[in-house]
């Protein structure tokens, strides 16, 4: 088999981080990173005992397996950030209106917060979240 330099004498793979060239490696490998391996792989191989058919299938099968996650996990994050976009903007309809929480805590909405875990009601000044609500009243009805 002919020479193969060490990955992680790469450029793509490493950083300088100080003035005396100390080298970090990254912190994970993507699907380019997969793609470059197989390629070098390929290119470095024993011409006298080549890479059997099966093998660079299944090589193959696993790089289109991990670009559908790395394709569904950005969907899922795209569809979070929409689902927390709904919240807020039904969470405002709320200012003034009446609650009731799962948990029995009763009260006139007085504002909102958005944080990174969620929307949360501000009901007597206690944070509420907003997907613990169970019933929504106009005040004037109650």
């Amino acid at each position: 088999m002919g020479y193969m330099s060490p990955i992680l004498s790469d450029s793509s793979y490493t950083k300088t981080v100080d003035s005396q060239s100390s080298v970090t490696a990254k912190k994970e490998l993507g699907k380019d990173d997969f793609l470059n391996l197989l390629i070098a792989q390929l290119k470095n191989q024993d011409p006298l005992n080549p890479m059997k058919d099966t093998e660079f299938i299944a090589q193959l099968a696993n790089f289109s397996s991990l670009e559908q996650v790395s394709n569904m996990n950005k969907n899922l994050e795209e569809f979070l950030k929409q689902q927390q976009y709904q919240n807020s903007v039904a969470a405002v309809s709320m200012i003034g209106k009446e609650i009731t929480s799962v948990d029995g805590e009763k009260g006139i909405v007085s504002g909102i917060n958005m944080e990174d875990s969620g929307v949360y009601l501000t009901v007597n000044g206690k944070k509420i979240a907003f997907t613990e609500i169970k019933e929504i009243k106009n005040p004037a009805a109650a």
